[in-house]
């Protein structure tokens, strides 16, 4: 009978203490909890994006300040997301969607609507122990980009999903993070 019971509390304790070793090391990742693929799936916008050197933050040569997107990520695995700088410079809509040849001025603003925005689709996967988020990219604006894998950090903070990516160049190390916010009521 003893034996028994001496068996009952140590499978409890056991149970207990797996649990709290799993809780732990979830909550204890150095970048946030575990993330789950369905907290992922909807659409979100973006809030900033943030880029810092050694010696604090730096102007990005990628996204203007105020940059505006958004992000889908499907539950079948496909995602998109889209960034626009603010102020992009309005231009006559072609009269068909076949190359238009541009000249002087014309050539100009073409070339800044290619510069101010930026966009692919493709498939996405998870790795939910990690946080990070691997976008394989079908197509892009650039697109040089297509057959690429990107690989994030991400986590929830607050209700918003951000992604960090750190680069090491010439030994200095900058971080780019993009913080993006759910749109409510689309999921």
């Amino acid at each position: 009978m003893q034996a028994a019971v001496y068996r009952r509390l140590l499978v409890l304790w056991l149970t207990c203490v797996c649990a709290a070793v799993c809780e732990a090391g979830a909550r204890d990742r150095a970048d946030g909890p575990v993330l789950m693929r369905q907290q992922l799936v909807g659409a979100w916008r973006l809030v900033t994006i943030e880029l810092s050197g050694p010696s604090g933050p730096i102007v990005d040569p990628f996204y203007q300040a105020d940059s505006v997107g958004i992000i889908v990520y499907d539950s079948s695995g496909w995602m998109s997301v889209q960034i626009a700088a603010p102020h992009r410079q309005a231009f006559g809509v072609p009269a068909s969607r076949s190359p238009f040849s541009a000249t002087g001025e014309q050539s100009r603003r073409k070339a800044a609507a290619y510069d101010t925005y930026y966009s692919y689709f493709g498939t996405w996967d998870l790795d939910a122990m990690t946080g990070v988020v691997t976008h394989h990219v079908k197509s892009s604006l650039i697109p040089a980009e297509t057959g690429l894998s990107y690989v994030q950090n991400a986590t929830l903070e607050g209700g918003r999903l951000i992604f960090t990516v750190r680069n090491s160049t010439h030994g200095k190390e900058t971080v780019r993070r993009k913080v993006w916010e759910r749109i409510a009521g689309i999921e």
